[in-house]
């Protein structure tokens, strides 16, 4: 039975290997034109054997339910580009949903067939119609799939959608510095109330922040921003010197003694007040036990907040230096990719390139800060696709099962800085969610959060997601979540320091009913404007992040002097 308490984060932001199944598809309902993917499970045995593909969308429970599912690892298949994760055979459609689908309309699940398992590929059964067909799909696969919208082939037959060339042409909008008197007081009183969340959810036992109110359990994300609450709470004049080093020395005492998945990672999911294991259910697990995986996008934001911690307090540098020492980066970047694990409930480990942009990117940037470099994984244009969403260019990911949303581009500005791709992709972002204003006079500040609503307790409100905008989801469901869309307070303050703007403005006043004295729900709902009541330590570091970056005007890992408080 689910617990009755906000989920953690453990692994809402993971994502398994996948094969690829390729159509040009359009949804001009939802305002995006796109050449998408549609990502569906594979595994060795059935490539080898020429077998069809499992359900799409699977979860680690399915997976662990399915006996032809085994580690990923091994599921890397040869593929027709170097720079591209590896693709499987394409799925079987009904008659149906190939009419669908040359009308330029996307396939329904209910259209999809899935010969059982054991059933034998006819293409296998004949050598020469399977080399026909695997030269015609790498073909095919080339044509729809270049990042660029186009061919690669001379004369481009098969160019990028008109919506999303006339969406290229438009001009990078324009975000001038926000200068207004009270701005700095308002960022302060945001950061105030952010740190009231930090001291009452402190766990004085372990150095350690509760992810959620009074929910004693936090993954290394949520360590991570726990860690970043407390540099940017002293930065700000918040937590005395003496204090905070007691503070800091000893969440990173408690980070040198958690036990490793295998050895080999971080697990997905601790106590805070034991720095204890934690499993699946979010309870301590008995003594010894051996965790659930690791999640690397968890890992990525950990190194960034280590490093940012490292180089502007060189005093806590031999600690941080023998925690980093602790991870076996050979297993966690690898091919080019970051790798994550999974456990499943019957114990069987399946790993697998983790992360979709753009929080691959925001994650392989924590790595690349330690010398660990996933090079795929940094670059946003090689696994791109172009889209248009409001008429604003925007990518998603040729891999499916993204989720374009604020808090990658968002910490990845704030923290390490942008780079210029990313700079360009972040602004249109913000603009994209402007134009929604201006259209609907909604306020629309997407982002992922804590959000106290069964079953998942944690969402992500996506500017896309494979061919729907604006809509709510949670990681490993098939389908849009009914979850109420909100506001989020800590994109909010997040963007309205990096890109600060009339609009932005208008966001952090709109949210200011996620505002307590002890603390910031993750935001208020666009219908009522109520708040979300779901008080969280990441939104509390990101509000903290966003008023030490609008006093420094530059990215935290970059050295910067102490801020004074203000009265």
């Amino acid at each position: 039975m689910e617990p009755a308490v906000p989920r953690s984060s453990a692994s809402k932001r993971t994502a398994t290997g996948y094969g690829l199944v390729f159509s040009r598809t359009r949804c001009p309902a939802e305002g995006v034109r796109l050449v998408s993917t549609q990502a569906w499970k594979t595994t060795p045995e059935r490539v080898a054997a020429g077998m069809n593909l499992a359900s799409p969308g699977a979860d680690e429970e399915d997976v662990a339910s399915d006996p032809w599912h085994v580690a990923c690892a091994s599921a890397t298949f040869p593929s027709a580009n170097a720079h591209a994760p590896a693709t499987s055979a394409a799925a079987t459609l009904a008659p149906r949903a190939r009419g669908r689908t040359r009308a330029g309309l996307p396939a329904r699940a209910s259209d999809r067939v899935h010969p059982a398992p054991t059933m034998k590929s006819r293409f296998v059964q004949n050598p020469t119609v399977y080399a026909t067909a695997l030269m015609l799909g790498v073909g095919g696969w080339l044509v729809f799939t270049s990042p660029d919208g186009s061919s690669g082939v001379a004369g481009d037959a098969h160019p990028a959608p008109r919506s999303v060339r006339a969406a290229q042409s438009r001009p990078l909008p324009r975000f001038k510095l926000d200068t207004l008197p009270g701005e700095r007081a308002a960022f302060m009183t945001a950061a105030h109330s952010a740190w009231a969340y930090v001291e009452r959810e402190y766990q004085p036992s372990t150095g350690l922040v509760n992810s959620v109110a009074a929910y004693p359990y936090a993954t290394i994300w949520d360590m991570a921003s726990g860690l970043a609450a407390l540099y940017c709470g002293n930065r700000l004049g918040l937590l005395a010197d003496d204090e905070y080093d007691r503070r800091m020395r000893l969440a990173l005492n408690t980070l040198g003694r958690l036990r490793l998945y295998d050895g080999v990672a971080f697990s997905k999911n601790y106590s805070t007040r034991t720095a204890g294991v934690a499993g699946r259910d979010d309870r301590d697990w008995r003594s010894g036990g051996r965790g659930t995986g690791w999640s690397a996008t968890d890992i990525g934001r950990m190194l960034t907040w280590l490093h940012i911690i490292r180089t502007n307090q060189p005093k806590y540098a031999p600690k941080i230096d023998s925690i980093v020492a602790r991870l076996d980066m050979s297993k966690l970047v690898k091919d080019g990719y970051l790798w994550g694990s999974t456990l499943t409930p019957r114990g069987r480990e399946l790993r697998y390139i983790e992360g979709r942009i753009p929080y691959e990117q925001y994650a392989a940037a924590g790595f690349a800060a330690w010398g660990h470099r996933a090079e795929r994984a940094l670059d946003p244009a090689l696994n791109a696709i172009p889209i248009a969403v409001l008429g604003v260019p925007l990518v998603a990911d040729r891999r499916g099962h993204d989720h374009l949303t604020s808090e990658p581009f968002v910490l990845h500005g704030l923290e390490m800085g942008w780079t210029p791709p990313l700079r360009e992709l972040s602004m249109r972002m913000l603009e994209v969610q402007r134009e929604r204003y201006k259209r609907t006079k909604q306020v629309t500040v997407v982002s992922e959060d804590a959000i106290p609503r069964p079953p998942y307790y944690f969402y992500y409100y996506n500017v896309n997601l494979q061919g729907k905008t604006f809509v709510v989801s949670a990681q490993g469901a098939t389908t849009a979540s009914r979850t109420p869309k909100w506001v989020s307070a800590k994109a909010a303050w997040g963007w309205h320091a990096l890109l600060p703007s009339e609009y932005t403005r208008i966001a952090v006043q709109a949210v200011a009913n996620a505002r307590r004295t002890t603390g910031w729900s993750s935001g208020v709902y666009e219908a009522t404007g109520n708040s979300t009541r779901g008080e969280n330590v990441n939104t509390a570091a990101v509000i903290l992040e966003a008023a030490l970056y609008r006093e420094t005007g530059r990215p935290l890992a970059e050295p910067a002097p102490r801020v004074a408080s203000s009265p």
